[in-house]
């Protein structure tokens, strides 16, 4: 059971683990550095003084603030609370733990200056590596020993538990199928058949529910596109709740349905870049898209080229130009901007060298080169 020590929660044997560390010290016996200690302690961490996210390699990495390590130097009672939180950061399993189905490259905690932890990772995804954050709440004692620690299994139901809540499921499933709908259901089925279909065969396949959280994210991965590509973050709560609990099961379903079909109408929008959506503990969404354009000042290279009265002068306009078709053309890959854009680029470009072979190759004059200043400035 989870014990609380001054505002954190952990695990019984991470505090019996420091309160017997803390008797060591109070025997007399002797006394190393605090960081030096913690990492003769525990040789699998990769323990470093900091609050930096995304530094080190592997899952076993955890930065601490210099302020706590301070404290614990100084405060017998905190550096207990951190010595315990330390050894559950040490036996949590982050693949199998607090981020199922995801491939993890690397990933670490942070106890930052105000004694919080927090919680990064870099994963695997269609689209290239992944970078998150997340702050664990381990001051709540429920959160943080269902999510953080792992909520003891529960009893799997027996085989014929299992197919009497099938049947039940069936026969409902069935009368529901018999009553006329109403003019509302009716009009969202037409509206969206698609989507009622795949939501549909979610839950007619999965109808009995899922051994554990593992199962359903793998279903889930499989499923909806948003999960595959790494843009939804469920909470392992929810998740957990999803298991077993149909009606959670079933929202679940509606929310990445609706999502999927969001994001393929917007991924061949010109500035698309990706999009992420957020299932708290409670089931609720938020949800978050980034779009990112380049293009080309059309009226201040036109300003540029007419201001140029040597082909010195041409020369630097035309690399400019040079430098902006490049950006729309890497833009153009990256959908920032569509082929209207590098075309007006290259005609640019094009106009630009047509001048300068009708320009004298010279040095300019005050002038012209005021002027040229000028139009390449504003």
């Amino acid at each position: 059971m989870p014990v609380k020590v001054g505002a954190s929660y952990v695990s019984e044997a991470a505090y019996e683990f420091a309160k017997a560390r803390r008797a060591e010290k109070e025997e007399g016996k002797e006394e190393k550095g605090v960081l030096k200690e913690l990492k003769e302690k525990y040789p699998g961490l990769n323990i470093t003084v900091g609050t930096g996210p995304f530094s080190g390699t592997g899952t076993n990495n955890l930065s601490i603030s210099p302020r706590i390590l301070k404290q614990m130097e100084q405060d017998p009672e905190k550096r207990m609370e951190y010595e315990a939180l330390i050894y559950d950061v040490a036996h949590t399993d982050v693949n199998g733990g607090i981020m199922p189905g995801r491939k993890i490259k690397s990933h670490g905690f942070i106890i930052d200056d105000n004694g919080g932890l927090r919680s990064w990772s870099i994963s695997e995804s269609d689209e290239g590596n992944r970078r998150s954050q997340s702050h664990l709440k381990r001051s709540e004692k429920k959160s943080w020993w269902e999510e953080m620690l792992g909520k003891p299994k529960k009893k799997k139901p027996s085989a014929k538990a299992m197919q009497e809540l099938l049947e039940k499921n069936r026969e409902k499933a069935a009368k529901e199928a018999e009553e006329p709908k109403g003019l509302l259901a009716a009009l969202q089925a037409q509206a969206n058949p698609v989507r009622d279909k795949v939501v549909q065969n979610a839950r007619a396949e999965k109808v009995a529910g899922f051994a554990d959280k593992d199962e359903l994210y793998k279903y889930l991965q499989g499923s909806f596109e948003v999960v595959k590509g790494g843009m939804a973050s469920i909470s392992g709560k929810f998740l957990q709740k999803c298991v077993t609990d149909e009606e959670s099961r079933n929202r679940l379903f509606d929310i990445l349905k609706a999502a999927d079909e969001s994001y393929a109408k917007r991924k061949d929008e010109v500035g698309f870049q990706g999009m992420q959506i957020t299932i708290d503990e409670n089931g609720e969404v938020t949800s978050e898209s980034t779009k990112s354009t380049v293009s080309i000042n059309e009226d201040k290279r036109r300003r540029q080229i007419a201001a140029a009265s040597t082909k010195g002068d041409m020369q630097s306009v035309i690399a400019l130009l040079e430098e902006d078709l490049q950006q729309v053309e890497d833009g153009l890959k990256q959908n920032m901007c569509d082929e209207a854009e590098v075309a007006k680029a290259k005609k640019l470009l094009e106009l630009a060298k047509e001048r300068m072979a009708k320009l004298p190759d010279r040095a300019p004059t005050p002038a012209e080169q005021s002027n040229m200043t000028a139009n390449m400035l504003i």
